[in-house]
């Protein structure tokens, strides 16, 4: 594990010594749990670097509320709050994209987290598993439609939140999961869609300029994390879990200043200037400075594994692109 004094230290010289004045970051999932102790730590960091940050979040009152707490934060920050009124619906992750596009110039940092947890498929109008589709898909609707702004950026930097090093099966044929949800089933199913469709993304012309991290959060209490449609006799055990979390594991701060780390370390440099820095980290394709990195809960990269060695040999990696770009462009159009 990276000790926690040094994420602090690797942190905090970033943003004293490397990071440049008037950084653009957006948040999306930033209103409470990891996402918000990202948000806060974010912050601290650039209290006299005049930052512009984009908060996406549902209710316009809590918006409101985030936005004074982080003004009072840092009170040379420019809070911009984005509402977006559900983000299982991808057609809302686009309006609200949408809207940093049309005054933003630039975007420095994209950090995405969020998401819940159910136990039964639950289809949106879209088509789509509400779960699935705050996992993956409005989270790439948000990296393709910032792309632009992204690559204004001296060094953009994309940092998602979810089940990095955890990836698993994915049925070729069933990539909606129709047949085959289950509550884990969709968890590694998601991890894995978003490894493999950040990997095609870093291929596309000029995408090498941008680092783009997966990572796995490890525990973290008091996240606030929605869960539904456990069975009866999981719940006692959920309730007893809970506490135990909250107590041993991660602050949402930590977990925050854990999160930056990976959005600012130079161990997680974009391909195309992963030449510059010594200390670059095997990728999620083993190659060291690939561009795309999965990172522990313990901070620590996580190289290629046989999941991933074995979705790409079967034409995973191209089946998640086409299919994930063919819904944002059905739902764009609709």
């Amino acid at each position: 594990m990276v000790k926690y004094a040094q994420i602090l230290k690797s942190n905090t010289s970033f943003f004293s010594t490397k990071a440049a004045t008037n950084l653009t970051a957006v948040f999306v999932g930033a209103t409470q749990g990891i996402g918000l102790g990202t948000l806060q730590v974010f912050a601290k960091h650039t209290s006299s670097a005049s930052p512009s940050i984009y908060i996406v979040g549902r209710s316009q009152k809590g918006l409101d509320s985030l936005a004074a707490q982080i003004s009072s934060l840092n009170p040379s920050a420019k809070v911009i709050p984005v509402r977006a009124n559900d983000l299982t619906l991808v057609k809302d992750a686009q309006t609200a994209a949408n809207e940093i596009t049309s005054s933003a110039d630039k975007v420095d940092f994209l950090f995405m987290s969020p998401g819940y947890i159910t136990n039964h498929r639950d289809e949106s109008p879209e088509g789509l598993d509400r779960v699935q589709a705050i996992r993956h898909y409005s989270r790439m609707r948000f990296l393709v439609t910032l792309r632009p702004l992204l690559l204004k950026s001296a060094s953009p930097r994309v940092v998602t939140v979810l089940g990095a090093g955890m990836e698993g099966k994915l049925w070729a044929d069933d990539l909606l999961l129709k047949d085959n949800y289950s509550l884990l089933g969709a968890a590694s199913a998601s991890g894995s869609m978003v490894t493999l469709y950040l990997e095609s993304f870093a291929k596309q012309p000029g995408n090498d300029q941008i680092s783009l991290v997966h990572t796995y959060p490890g525990t973290v209490g008091g996240t606030g994390l929605k869960v539904e449609g456990l069975p009866w006799f999981v719940k006692p055990l959920y309730w007893i879990a809970v506490p135990l979390i909250n107590l041993f594991g991660m602050t949402i701060e930590q977990a925050g200043e854990r999160t930056l780390y990976a959005g600012t370390s130079d161990k997680f440099p974009a391909k195309a200037h992963a030449g510059t820095s010594s200390a670059a980290a095997p990728g999620s394709n083993g190659t060291v400075g690939s561009g795309v990195y999965l990172v522990g809960g313990d901070s620590k990269p996580i190289p290629g594994h046989k999941t991933l060695t074995g979705l790409r040999s079967k034409g995973l990696e191209e089946k998640v692109w086409d299919h994930t770009n063919e819904i944002l462009e059905k739902v764009e159009r609709s």
